[in-house]
């Protein structure tokens, strides 16, 4: 149906921490969402035209079709999104920026319209726009509040209006999508038949008068869509924005983010890269909710389900890579946050649910993991030791007491962590990456037990992980493959089951007490799978030169290097989407290279990052493996998160490079 959103790559993201918004490549507005970046998404469709009146009426040439055709940036890195827009054939030149303002909840879409004909013509600009409001076609009206000249539409408390200060409404028709009343086909023809309100799924055209514009001469209107929670409080919000230019606004919102970048003072190299990094920053603060400190996945855009189990949420693991680039980039404050929502959020056992909205509710889940109980409680002491902050250590301190007694008490009889479900989510096994960072967790635990001074869950945990270092060396080594094994007591299905033993894999089935059931597992997942990579980094298992890790790097170089595109894939016999390269695993070998020392090597996966990015620069999740270029989900939080470390390593400014792992975990202030 032509409602209902289904999977699409945006070209671009744009937000202020409150609302967030995507637009793809031709410049159409694709999803909306507000009070929150994750919920809820309020766009059925909003389109833009241009018609022409005089000399002689046309219909309306709506910008996101072809032939209109052109490219699409980010303003010198700040989430102000220029689109070009292009037809020859009817002599038009439209430049489109959009953006949120930083400090309201406005999207802005500012249009400059050139005529490119060699006679003059009268234009309207035509816009045909229905919301989905809280996700429901139910219970809401649209209407045209004429006093004001501005379109509303509302369900409940939430009221979204638009509005074009400074030129003349000469057209608009409401009326309800997807039945004989929708207006878009009239529209489409030049027609407005002045209907001002409907009820349930409404629709609603508008066109505005730009005036005569005489050959190569350019006109411009700027179209403010805001959000609010009464029709008072929207037309107030409108009413205050008007009394600016769209180019007031765009400048100022561009001045805003800029003067954040400006923050950052560790970026060097060459123009383009440099120019990544701070993109990448930006995309980690659009991508953070500027009021909770929780930070999504990814812009949803699978919220069916139909190719993944959604990415609009907050998983605690990723949203501690984000933290951790965030606190190396210098940008303490917005880590701080992180991990305080952490803390609010955590479970009375000392757990995490798998993932959250930024809201702090539990988001759909599969299954808890482990993992990123030890993941939080390091990024806490990372954070610690970076800003010496005793305030915030006396805020996480309730919060890493009960999460160090969870891992604690879930280890196994053999030292490693209890099974769950591994890092990538599709395997309920012991893992290595769990057990790096329920160790990294633990050691980070123990440093903030001897600064808050409670020298005996110090030592406590200190030995707890301990035990599980050694146990990584003394079960999850594989010589065969000279490799760390992904894990150990594999739980798997009846297929997976054959299928292991076909590979030649130690396999067995328990038979439940009750006989009602079987349960099937592998003893050792031989397979090889970048997330051993924990093991250095960040968790500090080992050293980046242990001998153990220089035959591992070499079997995921050989292993699970793609030979087509390049790049190194999550694990062998990946299936997901395909089975492609990602973005976050490359960058990750990356990391450890440039902590070795082998720059040349860490610079070819970093830029093998870069060539594979979207056109506006942003980094996928995967690259397709056969033609390269993005795969899936735009633009993904860890995939920059770890751009922005690699980008440091390479400087040798990632703190990292200055600590062995013997005092990783020292609070000694570096100065």
């Amino acid at each position: 149906m032509r409602r209902k959103l289904l999977p699409l790559l945006p070209g671009a993201v744009i937000g202020n921490g409150r609302m967030l918004a995507t637009i793809k490549n031709t410049g159409e507005l694709y999803r909306l969402f507000w009070p929150h970046i994750d919920q809820a998404q309020h766009l059925g469709q909003f389109i833009v035209g241009i018609r022409q009146t005089a000399p002689a009426p046309e219909g309306v040439w709506w910008l996101h079709e072809s032939p209109w055709h052109g490219e699409q940036h980010y303003l010198n890195e700040t989430p102000v999104v220029l689109t070009c827009r292009r037809r020859d054939d009817v002599g038009l030149l439209v430049e489109q920026a959009d953006f949120i303002l930083p400090e309201e909840d406005v999207l802005a879409r500012q249009y400059r319209v050139t005529n490119l004909s060699d006679r003059a013509r009268t234009l309207n600009l035509v816009v045909y726009c229905t919301f989905l409001i809280d996700e429901s076609a139910l219970y809401d009206t649209m209407y045209l509040e004429l006093t004001h000249q501005t379109l509303i539409q509302f369900r409940r408390n939430i009221f979204l209006a638009l509005k074009a200060p400074g030129y003349p409404l000469v057209g608009y028709h409401t009326g309800r999508r997807d039945t004989p009343g929708d207006p878009l086909a009239a529209a489409s023809r030049g027609e407005f038949y002045g209907d001002s309100s409907t009820l349930r799924a409404g629709a609603g055209a508008l066109a505005w008068e730009m005036g005569e514009i005489l050959p190569g001469e350019t006109r411009e209107l700027t179209l403010y869509l805001a959000a609010a929670s009464s029709e008072a409080a929207v037309l107030e919000l409108l009413f205050r924005v008007s009394g600016k230019s769209g180019q007031q606004w765009r400048e100022e919102t561009a001045g805003f983010w800029e003067r954040w970048l400006e923050h950052q003072s560790l970026a060097e190299g060459k123009g383009e890269e440099n120019g990544a990094f701070r993109r990448s920053l930006m995309v980690l603060k659009l991508l953070t909710n500027r009021e909770t400190g929780g930070s999504i996945a990814a812009p949803e855009f699978d919220p069916f389900y139909t190719g993944c189990g959604g990415y609009g949420y907050c998983w605690p693991r990723d949203g501690m890579y984000t933290a951790l680039a965030l606190d190396e980039a210098g940008y303490h404050r917005e880590a701080r946050d992180f991990y305080l929502f952490a803390a609010r959020v955590q479970d009375p056992d000392g757990s995490w649910q798998q993932r959250y909205f930024t809201n702090g509710f539990w988001a759909p889940t599969w299954g808890k993991q482990i993992d990123q109980v030890g993941a939080v409680l390091w990024g806490y002491h990372h954070h610690f030791k970076l800003t010496r902050d005793r305030e915030f250590l006396q805020k996480i301190w309730p919060s890493t007491f009960l999460g160090a007694a969870y891992l604690v008490e879930h280890l196994s009889p053999n030292g490693l962590p209890e099974p769950g479900l591994d890092l990538w989510e599709d395997n309920f096994i012991q893992s290595t990456y769990a057990a790096a960072a329920i160790h990294g967790g633990l050691r980070g635990a123990a440093a903030l037990a001897g600064s808050i001074g409670a020298p005996e869950k110090a030592k406590k945990w200190s030995e707890a992980a301990e035990t599980v270092r050694k146990s990584i060396l003394t079960h999850l080594w594989n010589p065969d493959r000279q490799c760390f094994l992904r894990g150990i007591n594999r739980r798997v299905s009846c297929y997976d089951y054959q299928c292991a033993l076909d590979r030649g894999e130690q396999a067995w089935k328990d038979r439940e007490p009750s006989g009602l059931y079987e349960i099937y597992w592998v003893e050792k997942d031989t397979r090889v799978d970048a997330a051993v990579l924990g093991l250095v980094f960040p968790f500090g298992v080992l050293e980046p030169e242990h001998p153990l890790m220089d035959e591992t790097i070499k079997s995921i170089a050989r292993v699970l290097g793609n030979n087509r595109v390049g790049g190194i894939h999550r694990y062998e016999w990946d299936g997901y989407r395909g089975g492609n390269p990602w973005i976050l695993t490359t960058l990750w070998l990356g990391i450890i290279h440039a902590l070795r020392g082998e720059q040349d090597t860490a610079r070819a996966l970093y830029r093998w990052a870069l060539d594979n990015a979207s056109p506006t620069g942003l980094l996928p999740e995967q690259v397709d493996k056969e033609r390269g270029g993005p795969a899936w989900v735009i633009p993904l939080g860890w995939s920059h998160a770890m751009f922005i470390l690699l980008h440091l390593a390479l400087q040798g400014k990632l703190s990292f490079a200055k600590d062995k792992v013997g005092d990783a975990f020292s609070d000694t202030n570096r100065g």
